[in-house]
C-alpha cells in the first residue's frame, strides 16, 4: 500500500469533516435540490438532470478540493464546470457505458471498473482542458496501488449509512414496546433516519474522504516520478 494508510486518511476525513462539515453539507443540498429541480420539466426533465449532473459533479469536486487547499470558494463553485458540460457528460456517460457492459460479464470486472474511474471528475476539476477518455487514463493510473483504500472508503461509508438505519429501527422497535406500529411505519422510520444520516453525515464525509485520498495519490504519483528521475 502505498501513502497514508486507510486508517489515517479516515481520520484525518473526520477532522476535516468537523472544520467543513456545514459548508460541504450546503453545496451537496444545492446540487442534489438543482438536479431535483429540473425532473419537474415534463419529457426532457430527465435527461436534463442527467446531462447536468456531470458538470455539477465535476463543480462539486472543484468546491471540496479547493476546501482542502484552503481556498475561500463559494459554494456556487458547484455550477462553474458549466463551460465544459459536453465534456463532463461524455465522461459521466462512458463511465456508466463501461461499468454497465463489465458488470453484464461478470460483476467483480465492473466493480474494479468504477474504481479504476473513481478520480476521473477530481482530475477534470482540476484541469477542465482534459477531454473524457483522458481523464479516464489518468484516473486509471493514480488509482493503481489505491483501490483497495477506494473501496475501504466506500464500505466504511456504507457502514455508517446501515448503522444510522440500525438507529431508526431500533428507535421503532422502542416505540412499538409501547404502541403497536405497522409495518409500513416501521420501514419509513428506518429508512428515513437512514437517508437522514445519509445527507447530513456520510455523504459529506465520503465527499471529504475521496478528495483526501485523490490529494494523496497525486503526491504519491510525483513521489514515485522524482525518484525514478533520482535513479536514472
Amino acid at each position: 500500500m502505498k501513502g497514508k494508510s486507510v486508517c489515517k486518511i479516515i481520520n484525518e476525513s473526520f477532522s476535516d469533516f468537523s472544520l467543513f462539515w456545514g459548508k460541504v453539507l450546503a453545496s451537496i443540498v444545492l446540487s442534489l435540490g438543482s438536479l431535483l429541480g429540473l425532473l419537474i420539466f415534463p419529457l426532457f426533465g430527465l435527461f436534463l438532470a442527467f446531462f447536468s449532473m456531470g458538470f455539477i459533479c465535476i463543480g462539486q469536486k472543484k468546491f471540496v478540493l479547493g476546501l482542502l487547499n484552503k481556498k475561500n470558494l463559494p459554494v456556487e463553485t458547484v455550477f462553474s464546470s458549466f463551460k465544459i458540460s459536453l465534456q463532463a457528460f461524455a465522461l459521466k456517460t462512458i463511465i456508466i457505458l463501461y461499468s454497465l457492459l463489465w458488470s453484464i460479464l461478470l460483476i467483480i470486472p465492473g466493480i474494479i471498473c468504477l474504481l479504476n474511474y473513481s478520480f476521473s471528475s477530481f482530475i477534470m476539476a482540476e484541469n477542465e482542458g482534459v477531454d473524457a477518455f483522458s481523464a479516464l487514463d489518468k484516473s486509471k493510473s493514480l488509482v493503481y496501488g489505491f483501490r483497495s483504500k477506494i473501496l475501504i472508503l466506500f464500505l466504511f461509508s456504507f457502514l455508517m449509512f446501515c448503522v444510522f438505519g440500525a438507529v431508526g429501527f431500533g428507535v421503532a422497535m422502542i416505540v412499538n414496546l409501547f404502541a403497536i406500529l405497522p409495518i409500513w411505519v416501521i420501514v419509513v422510520l428506518t429508512l428515513g433516519v437512514a437517508f437522514f444520516g445519509l445527507m447530513l453525515v456520510v455523504m459529506p464525509f465520503y465527499e471529504i474522504s475521496m478528495a483526501k485520498l485523490f490529494i494523496e495519490a497525486k503526491t504519491a504519483s510525483v513521489d514515485k516520478v522524482k525518484r525514478k528521475t533520482k535513479t536514472v
